[in-house]
């Protein structure tokens, strides 16, 4: 089920119908039923690995809480994260296992050559819910919280069907928080009417303008040959804006659906195309998974044994100041590689979505005390500059996206080499040709300057404030401004957007990951 179709809405109208029609005691039950039925909706193997996860979840929370001993506790943090992180690897990223991922294949009753049984038994959402379900056990583990012994409470947070496909990933102290409160609020026009907005908008970002920018990314990627030169950097600024608004519009989606019942959900975006330095795009995009990977991985590491160890070496070895940076590097390059090896497990995802963003960080952090001698001199206050550190940001993030949308490091590589070659003309007539024809750019181009105005109205410095709200400012308007903008975001995408019969609008991109 697709979190842009008309089935998702229908079954969010039953849900709510429920939800709010039935006695608030049986809340949490109809949240509980809605998830385990979208997850079965998603496919049986996402439905079972679903449960099987909240079960490890479940049991590793309880045999990790303070109630047993520290080598009990130990041991049972260990396996059951292992076999929670070790499904997600050898289920979600099988095909990195070569002829291993053959034989499976054959185990399970497909035929010769073929992917059937895991090309269908990937489980949607996978790389999502472990991990939060990971650092629930963690936390259990570090005393952050006490071991829910109530089986459907951890279940509802395994589970939850707003967040389910591509988060965002939350705590266990966060979430049950907004379920308990769930459980008194009211129904209210103005909260349903909020979360509609949200949700269109979500449809109008999926619909209108990344499925429409695919189109040209799909044909410009897949032909190196005829798109060389200038289409090669055309062909990947369309595919920035298709996977922002593709992963955006899902989380609109989501958040929106996830306010009409009551229970708010953080966040995962804060206007990332604006961010001035590499590190802090990464602080406004996928903000959830950057805090998983801060509070699960990178600080643990550096807390770890071995890297208090290497860096008393380095401190001694390259004197205080340089030495304490040399175990900040180890854990980025760590972190990163995660990072990358979580977007897919193969090479272009580690280096395109991993690697290069630790290079660029490191070098940040190495030229930081050059930087701010020379800033004070070329007017880094000024809004040229500030532009100018948007641009550049935006630019490093597109050599990324090479590899991340290419099928293979050689595939990204003849990517780059494509700018240098000959190839068709750039004109439209050539252009038309990647399928973007001139009514589907006159729409595209006016969709994107209405995405860039939205965003620049949120926009807040502070890389850590939270976004302006464009729902509480059209409400301040008026109920009528509200609902003019919800109507016309609706009848747009009726009318722009991609899909119907012959069309295959497709999951989200991350919901494949």
């Amino acid at each position: 089920m697709s979190l842009v179709s008309s089935l998702f809405l229908v079954f969010v109208a039953a849900v709510l119908l429920l939800y709010y029609v039935l006695p608030k005691s049986f809340r949490l039950w109809v949240v509980i039923a809605a998830s385990l039925a979208f997850a079965g909706f998603l496919g049986f193997y996402t439905l079972l690995f679903v449960l099987v996860s909240a079960v490890l979840c479940y049991v590793g929370g309880l045999l990790s809480g303070p109630s047993k001993s520290n080598a009990a506790r130990n041991a049972a943090t260990i396996i059951t994260v292992v076999i929670n992180i070790a499904l997600l690897c050898c289920i979600k990223y099988y095909n990195v296992l070569g002829l291993a991922a053959g034989r499976l294949n054959l185990l399970f009753g497909a035929t010769e050559n073929s992917n059937t049984f895991f090309l269908y038994a990937v489980p949607v959402g996978m790389s999502f819910y472990v991990l939060q379900t990971t650092g629930y056990i963690l936390d259990c583990r570090w005393e952050k919280i006490t071991p829910e012994k109530n089986f459907l409470k951890v279940l509802l947070f395994s589970t939850y069907f707003p967040q389910l496909m591509s988060g965002p990933m939350n705590t266990y102290a966060n979430l049950s928080a907004e379920f308990e409160k769930a459980k008194e609020v009211k129904f209210s026009f103005e909260r349903i009417s909020d979360g509609a907005v949200r949700v269109a908008w979500g449809f109008f970002k999926k619909l209108v303008i990344a499925d429409r920018a695919a189109m040209t990314v799909n044909q410009i990627f897949g032909d190196h040959v005829n798109f060389t030169g200038w289409y090669v950097p055309i062909g990947v600024l369309f595919f920035a804006i298709q996977l922002y608004c593709d992963f955006s519009g899902c989380m609109e989606v989501v958040i929106g659906v996830s306010h009409m019942l009551g229970i708010e959900l953080p966040e995962n975006f804060n206007c990332p195309f604006f961010a001035k330095t590499v590190r802090e795009y990464w602080r406004r995009w996928h903000i959830t998974l950057g805090g998983w990977l801060r509070d699960y991985l990178m600080y643990p590491l550096l807390k770890s044994a071995p890297l208090i160890k290497i860096g008393d070496w380095a401190k001694a070895k390259f004197g205080k100041k340089n030495g304490k940076k040399v175990p900040t590097y180890i854990a980025l390059l760590i972190l990163w590689f995660a990072v990358g090896y979580w977007h897919g497990g193969l090479w272009n995802y580690v280096i395109g979505s991993g690697i290069l963003h630790f290079i660029y960080i490191v070098l940040g952090m190495i030229f930081e005390p050059l930087s701010k001698k020379i800033r004070p001199k070329i007017g880094a206050d000024k809004l040229y500059f500030r532009i100018f550190q948007s641009v550049r940001t935006f630019i490093l993030m597109l050599t990324g996206f090479v590899f991340f949308r290419s099928a293979t490091v050689m595939d990204a590589v003849d990517m780059y080499a494509a700018i240098f070659r000959r190839g068709a003309a750039l004109n439209w007539a050539n252009f038309s040709s990647s399928g973007m024809d001139l009514s589907n750019l006159i729409v595209l181009v006016i969709a994107v300057l209405i995405l860039a105005a939205v965003d620049a109205y949120k926009y807040v410095p502070g890389e850590d404030d939270q976004p302006k709200s464009m729902i509480a400012f059209l409400r301040s308007k008026g109920i009528v401004v509200l609902w003019v903008a919800f109507m016309f975001l609706t009848v747009a995408t009726l009318v722009f957007g991609m899909y119907g019969l012959g069309y295959d609008s497709g999951s989200f991109i991350y919901a494949r990951i």
